[in-house]
């Protein structure tokens, strides 16, 4: 017969913690995820907890000014070609 040997345990899986919360403030940022996820269930779940990430860390003054500046939103290019002359184009054969 063979002898049975004891196998180590293995520890389980523990969540990062980046920012350092407290088990309170995990509990709650827990429960805002899930909130937002079935307020919101066509955005990805990581982009989710990014948010939350974000909104909790930065200070309320900068949150601030990226919603009312409206930051969020793409920089436009002000040196497209709009009418005139076609620069640059090729011409293909059929």
């Amino acid at each position: 017969m063979s002898e049975i040997t004891k196998i180590d345990e293995f520890d389980r899986y523990v969540e990062k913690n980046h920012f350092n919360y407290t088990e309170m403030e995990l509990a709650k940022r827990s429960k805002a995820i899930k909130d937002m996820e079935k307020d919101y269930p066509s955005v990805p779940g990581l982009w989710i907890e990014w948010l939350y990430d974000i909104i909790e860390n930065k200070p309320k003054e900068e949150v601030e000014k990226i919603i009312n500046d409206k930051l969020w939103l793409p920089v436009v290019n002000k040196d497209r070609m709009v009418g005139g002359d076609l620069k640059c184009g090729e011409i293909v054969n059929e």
